[in-house]
């Protein structure tokens, strides 16, 4: 059985570290949020970006030792930048198989609300210019997941106390399914007409 890389993404907010824990996955895994708020005498609370640079390194070498040992793992990734795609191109080389799953909500306002209220109870939050920024590349980075995943699937969280809901999957660069009256998110993603 082929090892797997399981992404687990969406900008700040979104609720994927709730909805898809990583710890959860069943195979190795790296929280890079978890793992600064250690390294910061557990607190998530104004973490210093010496502590942001090294969890970048650790991460970094988290994965390609996976990579290196055949080893799946689960990660969790806001898919700000490219990185995340590369890392996928060199698992896929080592015969990896590639999961994406992503997640966003109804729109960056409720992104801002939901980070809000988390730093409230303590937790990790930044500034609503930079995550106006992430949920922006985010979102763009959504269509490189379509040809970079060998499985895609798309989830909308905008629901309190519910579900997120299934809204795309795509296979090999294929969308096989797309949900009637898919967010408006998702079509302002893929530049679809509404």
């Amino acid at each position: 059985m082929a090892p797997r890389m399981i992404v687990i993404a969406g900008p700040p907010g979104s609720g994927k570290s709730t909805t898809f824990p990583v710890a959860n996955a069943g195979v190795a895994f790296f929280n890079a949020d978890d793992r600064a708020a250690t390294l910061n005498g557990g607190s998530f609370v104004g973490i210093p970006l010496g502590i942001r640079k090294i969890v970048n390194r650790e991460f970094e070498t988290f994965v390609a030792g996976c990579i290196d040992r055949r080893e799946s793992f689960a990660i969790e990734t806001t898919l700000r930048s490219s990185i995340t795609f590369d890392q996928a191109r060199q698992a896929r080389a080592a015969g990896f198989v590639i999961e994406i799953r992503y997640m966003a909500l109804e729109g960056f306002e409720m992104h801002l609300r939901r980070v809000k209220a988390r730093a409230f109870a303590g937790g990790h939050s930044a500034s609503e210019p930079t995550l106006r920024r992430i949920y922006e590349s985010s979102l763009r980075n959504l269509l490189l997941a379509v040809d970079e995943a060998d499985e895609l699937h798309v989830y909308d969280n905008s629901g309190l106390g519910t579900l997120p809901r299934l809204v795309m999957e795509s296979r090999d660069g294929q969308i096989v399914f797309l949900a009637d009256n898919p967010p408006h998110w998702l079509t302002e993603a893929f530049g679809w007409q509404a």
